[in-house]
């Protein structure tokens, strides 16, 4: 090439930040899945455990498995002995295991191991005990040798051990089925929906973690132009509706890892120049401005585990800074250099 000919390649960056509006603190009411009650038109009871995906039909990513046990009062674990261990081999991706109403324990699978399995102790009094499993199947599957076939749900064994009798099959005794949530059969996300009975004011009662929560509050849309994201600081798992739409599913994971000197240098691998660590995966979720009123718009989320929403804001997406690089003929591939300071070298 031609000394005197001169070519100048160009790169520049727009640094962004997520700034507070100015949007109140949001005053939360919230809604109790009723565990103790049912939708008699809804359920139906059989002998064994069934798929789950052959029973909702995909209406609902929820289906409760119920059944029943009775204990009698010269268990051991009630005269100071263990307490015994239910025992669930499970194929759906995540499951809440309910005793007596009051949630016992949870369990989720990976996309490495997809069928998993519950094990833990459970408080059981003498007499009839309600045993109910929360299964969640968030998606079907779309990948793989005959995924069409895959089972999803609880498929067993489901087990008690530590019995006087010793181990306990629950698999195939009668269980009862509930596709979805009542607050899903009530739309309680949609705003013609929410003036329903059962609605709370969060600051009229104690914060006692509940799962199975509906949240509601409202908000009028700030001002400007600048694009708006909840902020899901503290959240733990499920779906968030923004007057009546959905803006997707949260399911907070921190990631691993070691972040350290980042250089690209070198071959490729896939933990090089990681960042975040220890930071929730995905913490802001996009809250279109065009699904926006100028007042009065309805944010509703489901949490799942009974985590609190007191953290969660309104936030908009601003550029902070921009940085440029020119060079000669091809640039340099340079990593951003942070000074003692901590603020980076560009602005």
């Amino acid at each position: 090439m031609d000394r005197g000919m001169e070519w100048l390649d160009g790169v520049q960056t727009s640094q962004m930040e997520m700034l507070p509006t100015n949007t109140p603190n949001f005053q939360w009411h919230r809604y109790l899945e009723d565990l103790s009650s049912l939708d008699d038109s809804s359920i139906f009871t059989t002998q064994g455990l069934l798929e789950q995906i052959n029973v909702t039909r995909d209406t609902s990513e929820y289906l409760w498995y119920m059944t029943s046990v009775d204990i009698g009062e010269t268990e051991s674990f009630h005269h100071g002995g263990k307490l015994p261990t239910l025992i669930i081999l499970s194929t759906c991706h995540a499951v809440h295991i309910f005793v007596s109403g009051q949630l016992s324990g949870s369990a989720f699978g990976t996309r490495q191991n997809k069928r998993f399995t519950y094990r833990g102790k459970i408080n059981l009094h003498s007499g009839t005990n309600r045993i109910a499993l929360l299964s969640v199947a968030v998606g079907l599957p779309n990948v793989g040798g005959h995924f069409e076939s895959w089972n999803t749900g609880i498929l067993g064994p489901v087990a008690l051990h530590g019995l006087s009798q010793g181990e306990q099959d629950l698999s195939w005794q009668k269980w009862t089925y509930q596709v979805g949530l009542k607050g899903e059969a009530m739309n309680l996300a949609y705003p013609t929906n929410t003036f329903a009975n059962g609605w709370m004011d969060a600051s009229l009662i104690v914060q006692k973690p509940q799962p199975l929560t509906w949240h509601k509050t409202y908000f009028d849309a700030p001002e400007g132009n600048e694009p708006l994201a909840l902020d899901m600081e503290g959240m733990g798992k499920c779906q968030i509706w923004v007057n009546g739409e959905s803006i997707g599913r949260y399911w907070t994971a921190f990631a691993t890892g070691e972040c350290g000197h980042c250089s690209y240098t070198e071959t490729y691998k896939p933990n090089k120049c990681l960042s975040g660590c220890g930071q929730p995966t995905q913490r802001y979720y996009h809250v279109p401005r065009s699904w926006l009123k100028p007042s009065q718009n309805l944010l509703v989320i489901f949490e799942e585990l009974g985590r609190n929403p007191s953290a969660v804001s309104l936030v908009k997406r601003s550029v902070s800074g921009v940085c440029a690089e020119v060079s000669e003929y091809h640039p340099n591939i340079k990593n951003w250099q942070i000074e003692s300071s901590g603020k980076d070298k560009c602005r």
